[in-house]
């Protein structure tokens, strides 16, 4: 072939798109013998484009919204239900009849009194379910990059509002809908962005083209890279807060998460998969199956592949399934295979495209709109039966006495989510013991007490026939079906001590209001003030007084003065060294951040450590940065800088792991590495280079889970610790064995010195396979990892002489999921500041197999080593986890704030340097 003729026919291919795309001229058909009305904008009109033929901005979602509104404004209600950390607006839009619409707060009112039957009468019950509509939540895209779903929102409100036909006017008579396009306006922008960039003359549907690839850290998360379908309970974004909130005005009876997943797979919709949580109704199961089949109805009609009861359960009650499901309601998650664009091509080369998302979810959504509208009485009556309560009468007691601003917080949090709770205004005799004073007490014997139950107490078993299958399934290296963590109770998280027994608390008053937290102002010192430390209010206290440019210092023992004692790490203010604004700019951190204050008019203590001492330590300002971009990972990164920002108040530089290579590392104090995979692979040597000078020079760092091994001797050298393989059956290595963690037996005899590390090439020995035992032996991987943990609470038990495990109490609870288990520190090394309990002491809360409890216990959890002038701080597991292990706060403050007073500081950065940057130190 000539060139000439190579050219042309490159020039051909080019001009032929070899995928067609669909016009907006000749609109899909989603409905079949659907007619509009024409008063009704439909999405090209606003927007430029059909359903499914792009992927509407989140702006672009609002607008349609309103356009909607201002047509039907007799038919809809658009609210504004919160803001992202970005700035942008969530909407939900109420879609019904005229009728119902006309009087949707006396609605809403109805819903709140049949989600509380207490003291109602049968009749009033009776006449609530025969006049009130099924409302019905349609909740789309908590995963920013799971796109088609929003979409198919905005298409579903069109329908309701449009069609002409019966049947929809019939299902709105029955039926209220609210319609969330977007719980996660800033991931979705995210994706939007990175996909408009990259897309070009026709879609792309490679798995490996760049529009269908993501960067870190992908749209999925939102602002801080929460999933934020993990948040319903703990409640730390903004964007899920709103949502609860106003969930609360309507309790609805359905409650759909529209999601996508891989692009190989096909249509999931309920029934879950097992297991489920055990607060979860069988009313509510049996509404769930009515819904499933009404959905199967419809996709079978339009030939659309489906499945049901595999891989999503309802177990974990962070789900927007779940938790809604312990609110009374039929919570589904229905979950589309993702094109990741406009068109995405499966394994098998066939192809899914957008549309195809859109026209699935919309049609999930009518089928499960039409069931609702058949099955709204029983609906209604499952609904009520769940809110009549567990009926195990068991109160759950939450004392102030260790932290009363946890305590405080977690009481908040509880009401946040509609849970009823008292507040012991004297002290009292309860469950067998003494309770004092301004102790709080939650009754599961209460219209919210599902939800209280599965969050109080400190189990929610899954059931032994569940993890029997589990234990035969991981001993065949079969994937498991434990598909998020398995422990989650509020009182271990907040570690606020608990008690909880079948007892009344009814005397006490009902809080109407979150406790503020508020702590007395204190008097004004002539000579101090003093912070005690180990709760969160006093590590927010010193983070905003160090943004303010106070200067404070540390005692790193106890000491007592005037008849009080004052713990590890209290805090000392002395007016002579701040300015005269003291006193008021100390009051104004009180009020702010709850803190317990004293003004003190003497340094003479009368035990302990004098303010003069050299134990006493000036504190300054940390920099603080985090590793930021691939290897690390997203949730951990987020979590970590979001406990920074958020919860403790303090500011911290999100750094690009490559950059952490230059010269401009010196102008920070303390580095933080995020958990993540791939450390040793991805970190180039420059960057190790610089880490390794940085930190024997005088810097903090701080690092996670899969960050440890990469510091370890194999690589950056910084952490004389390993990864352990899984230790030998038989072998007590977590009970002290004379052997290193995670070794075998050392050989009897020396290898021949003929043998090799190679794999033979020809025939091997025979062996004899007389019992299962000796198949097992056989079959053994010759590198055994530990088994994958799914996410359980373990005790941690806490060295009291190290600095930092100042202010935190003997014991410690830490959320441990994955495989990774470390070899502990030598005393030569470093300190095991904290460690796993005993084996039989281990487990706080979830299921772990028995053999990474054996060999977890007395493993390290936090250890320190010095490095010359700095040290490495290293968490094996995350203190951070999704933002909610608010008992581990006091411990991350503690690395961050006091880490960089213990060790060398790093000389000031150099200024820059005429077209160089910095100058590189020496």
């Amino acid at each position: 072939m000539t060139a000439q003729r190579v050219l042309a026919t490159l020039l051909l291919v080019v001009a032929v798109p070899a995928i067609a795309v669909p016009s907006v001229a000749e609109p899909r058909v989603f409905w079949p013998g659907a007619q509009y009305d024409p008063a009704i904008p439909d999405l090209a009109s606003v927007l430029g484009h059909g359903p499914g033929d792009d992927i509407t901005t989140p702006e672009g979602l609002v607008t349609y919204l309103q356009a909607l509104h201002r047509a039907a404004p007799e038919r809809t209600r658009l609210v504004e239900y919160a803001r992202s950390w970005e700035g942008r607006p969530l909407y939900y839009l109420v879609v019904g009849s005229r009728g119902n619409l006309a009087r949707l707060d006396d609605i809403r009112a109805g819903m709140r009194r049949l989600a509380d039957p207490r003291g109602r009468a049968a009749g009033e019950l009776e006449a609530l379910v025969a006049e009130l509509p099924a409302v019905v939540w349609l909740a789309h895209g908590v995963h920013g990059n799971e796109i088609s779903s929003a979409d198919a929102g905005l298409l579903t409100a069109y329908h309701l509002l449009a069609a002409r036909d019966p049947e929809t006017a019939g299902v709105l008579d029955d039926v209220l809908v609210i319609i969330d396009p977007a719980q996660n306006p800033d991931g979705r922008a995210r994706f939007v962005q990175h996909y408009n960039g990259l897309r070009g003359l026709v879609p792309q549907p490679s798995p490996i083209a760049a529009e269908r690839s993501e960067p870190w850290p992908t749209g999925r998360g939102n602002h801080y890279l929460f999933d934020m379908n993990r948040d319903w309970f703990a409640l730390t974004q903004p964007e899920v807060r709103g949502r609860v909130q106003a969930y609360l005005d309507y309790y609805p009876v359905v409650h759909v998460d529209l999601h996508e997943m891989d692009t190989d797979s096909s249509y999931y919709f309920p029934p879950p998969a097992v297991p489920a949580n055990p607060y979860l109704g069988k009313d509510q199961e049996a509404m769930l199956e009515a819904l499933g089949r009404g959905t199967a109805e419809l996709f079978d009609r339009f030939g659309f592949r489906y499945f049901s009861r595999e891989i999503f359960d309802a177990y974990y009650p962070g789900y927007g399934d779940t938790w809604p499901g312990l609110q009374g309601a039929a919570g589904m998650t229905f979950e589309m295979a993702s094109a990741r664009g406009l068109l995405g091509q499966r394994s098998d080369g066939s192809l899914v495209s957008y549309a195809d998302g859109v026209a699935r979810h919309f049609v999930a959504s009518m089928a499960v709109l039409r069931t609702a509208a058949a099955e709204r009485e029983r609906l209604l009556r499952a609904f009520l039966a769940q809110r009549r309560g567990v009926g195990d009468g068991v109160t759950y007691l939450l004392s102030r006495e260790r932290d009363p601003g946890r305590a405080d917080a977690l009481a908040a949090l509880l009401m946040a989510q509609g849970v009823e709770v008292r507040r012991l205004d004297e002290a009292a005799r309860l469950c067998g013991r003494q309770v004092a004073a301004g102790s709080y007490a939650v009754s599961t014997d209460q219209p919210a007490g599902r939800l209280a139950g599965t969050l109080l107490a400190p189990e929610s078993p899954a059931g032994a026939e569940f993890w029997a299958e589990q234990q035969r399934r991981l001993d065949k290296r079969l994937p498991l079906e434990v598909y998020d963590v398995v422990a989650w109770s509020l009182p271990m998280l907040f570690d606020v001590p608990v008690t909880g027994c079948r007892t009344g608390a009814d005397g006490f008053p009902l809080l109407g209001a979150a406790p503020s937290g508020a702590a007395a102002p204190p008097g004004e010192a002539r000579v101090a003030y003093l912070v005690p430390w180990g709760t969160r209010a006093a590590a927010r206290f010193l983070a905003a007084a160090l943004a303010a440019g106070l200067r404070l210092e540390m005692a790193s023992d106890g000491f007592a003065q005037n008849g009080a004692e004052y713990p590890r790490g209290t805090l000392i203010l002395r007016r002579a060294a701040n300015a005269d604004e003291l006193p008021a700019q100390v009051a104004e951190l009180a009020r702010r951040t709850g803190a317990l204050v004293v003004a003190t008019d003497t340094s003479w203590v009368s035990r302990g450590t004098g303010f003069g001492s050299d134990r006493v330590r000036p504190l300054r300002a940390p920099r603080v940065a985090i590793a930021w971009g691939a290897p690390t990972s997203p949730y951990s990164a987020g979590a970590l800088r979001y406990a920074l920002e958020r919860k403790l108040g303090y500011p911290a530089a999100p750094v690009t792991v490559n950059d952490l290579a230059s010269p401009w590392l010196d102008q920070f104090d303390v580095l933080v590495l995020p958990d993540g995979d791939g450390y040793a692979d991805a970190v180039q040597d420059p960057v190790t280079e610089n880490l390794r000078r940085w930190v024997r020079r005088g810097g903090t760092l701080l690092a996670v889970g899969g960050a440890l091994g990469y510091l370890g001797p194999d690589h950056a050298d910084l952490l004389s610790v390993r990864s352990e393989l899984l230790a030998a059956p038989g072998e007590a290595a977590a009970d002290g064995a004379a052997n290193p963690p995670g070794t075998a037996e050392p050989a009897e005899s020396e290898p021949d010195s003929a043998q090799t590390d190679d794999e033979p090439s020809g025939p091997v020995p025979g062996t004899l396979l007389a019992t299962e035992a000796d198949v097992a032996v056989a079959v053994a991987p010759e590198e055994p990892r530990p088994p994958e943990v799914p996410g359980v609470l373990a005790n941690a038990a806490v060295d009291p002489d190290h600095w930092l495990s100042v202010g935190l109490p003997a014991r410690l609870r830490f959320m441990v999921a994955g495989e990774r288990i470390f070899t502990p520190l030598r005393l030569d090394e470093g300190t095991n500041v904290a460690s796993f309990a005993a084996a039989e002491a281990l487990v706080a809360a979830g299921h772990l197999w028995e053999a990474a409890r054996r060999q977890l216990a007395r493993k390290p959890v936090v250890m320190v080593q010095p490095q010359e002038r700095g040290q490495v701080i290293g968490f094996a597991a995350d203190p951070a986890f999704r933002g909610m292990m608010d008992g581990l706060d006091v411990l991350l403050a503690n690395a961050v704030f006091f880490g960089p007073a213990m060790a060398g500081p790093v000389p000031a950065a150099a200024g820059p340097v005429s077209g160089s940057g910095l100058q590189p130190r020496q």
